[in-house]
């Protein structure tokens, strides 16, 4: 553990099987990740270096995106009698926060329930976990662009409610993505376990499976609205 080979598995990456990742998190309904060989099921630790490098990308743009829309609606629209947007770096501080934070405590909490609590027979990794969370990140992308356009489109000053009704659209849609993404790679894993735990019985068989995946749904849920709140919404 204090050793820098320790830490090698986690950040074993080539660029193929980078954007190989990249195209299986973009897919929503792709059921498979890692290498195309790799047990679903395998406990060997997967790397993190796309965890790190895609979520702090992520974080960067949407402290630009939440930042830039502001900035233009203001040089566009903005009002002279009132007071000027005035950006502060505490938003990039709770895009860190938020976004390392949700993408380690979701995965983090859903190892540890189902490891010690419904002690699940083919354990989740916790690295693959959360690997699987921070290469879905990249579903985020699109929509720190598209916010800024819309502002370009949509006079917020005339049309606040339209603006802020796009907003929400483009955040749900995304959200909902990234959620699907990360639940179709974790839900063969957590159903299989779910038949082995209630052996012969359908019906405990999923119940068990559908609390978590409902447990996990209404997290990314909460997430997706705190995003909105946080980084899509014109204050000028």
């Amino acid at each position: 553990m204090f050793q820098i080979n320790f830490y090698r598995p986690y950040f074993d990456l080539d660029s193929d099987m980078f954007f190989y990742k990249i195209q299986r998190a973009l897919n929503p309904f792709a059921t498979s990740f890692g290498e195309p060989n790799e047990e679903e099921n395998s406990n060997q630790p997967a790397e993190l270096y796309g965890f790190f490098w895609i979520t702090g990308t992520l974080i960067f743009l949407m402290f630009v995106s939440s930042t830039g829309s502001n900035l233009l609606a203001q040089w566009l629209y903005g009002d002279a009698s009132k007071k000027k947007y005035e950006y502060s770096f505490d938003l990039l501080t709770k895009s860190i926060s938020l976004f390392y934070g949700y993408n380690i405590i979701a995965p983090g909490l859903l190892y540890l329930i189902t490891t010690f609590f419904y002690k699940f027979p083919y354990g989740l990794s916790l690295s693959k976990v959360i690997s699987i969370y921070g290469y879905t990140n990249v579903l985020w992308f699109p929509i720190t662009i598209v916010n800024v356009l819309i502002v370009v489109l949509i006079n917020n000053q005339n049309h606040h409610l339209m603006l802020n009704l796009f907003e929400w659209i483009i955040v749900v849609i995304s959200g909902i993505v990234t959620g699907l993404s990360n639940l179709a790679k974790l839900t063969p894993i957590i159903k299989k376990n779910s038949l082995i735990i209630h052996e012969g019985d359908s019906s405990g068989a999923n119940r068990l499976y559908y609390t978590i995946v409902g447990a996990l749904a209404v997290a990314h849920l909460l997430f997706t609205v705190l995003v909105k709140i946080s980084f899509f919404g014109i204050k000028v």
